[in-house]
């Protein structure tokens, strides 16, 4: 089972108005030939593409990194790596954050509370070592 986390995005007029003022920055600096702005322009334009995806399945709690539709950067830990993983009801309610952590390092992590228990369930599972709050 694969449990998708609820990652914050950016509304759609927002984006349409980045791309717009991108595009307007990008003549605006080929008509008076200062090339220097060019590559944050392009970093302004693949910015409004990007999107993050938070995942907790068998594998392990991963963050992956989209750009076009392609997967370019996978960020996984495995199971026998996390080492605690704790429920804050308040923070992000009516869901649940859950702080997952490996070593010192905490990852925080919004899923519904249903997915939050079948999360639960699956971290018993694969890592009996875990601590779980």
């Amino acid at each position: 089972m694969e449990y998708r986390g609820i990652v914050k995005t950016h509304a759609r007029w927002l984006i349409v108005l980045f791309l717009i003022l991108a595009a307007l920055m990008l003549w605006r600096t080929i008509a008076t030939g200062k090339w220097i702005y060019i590559p944050m322009i392009v970093i302004v334009i693949l910015a409004c593409f990007f999107r993050r995806e938070h995942i907790v399945s068998k594998e392990g709690v991963e963050i992956r990194n989209i750009l076009f539709g392609k997967i370019f950067s996978r960020d996984i830990w495995n199971w026998n790596e996390v080492s605690s993983m704790e429920a804050n009801y308040e923070k992000a309610a009516p869901n649940v954050q859950l702080l997952i952590s490996r070593d010192i390092v905490i990852r925080a992590f919004v899923f519904t509370r249903q997915d939050a228990r079948g999360v639960f369930s699956l971290a018993r599972k694969m890592n009996p070592k875990i601590q779980l709050d």
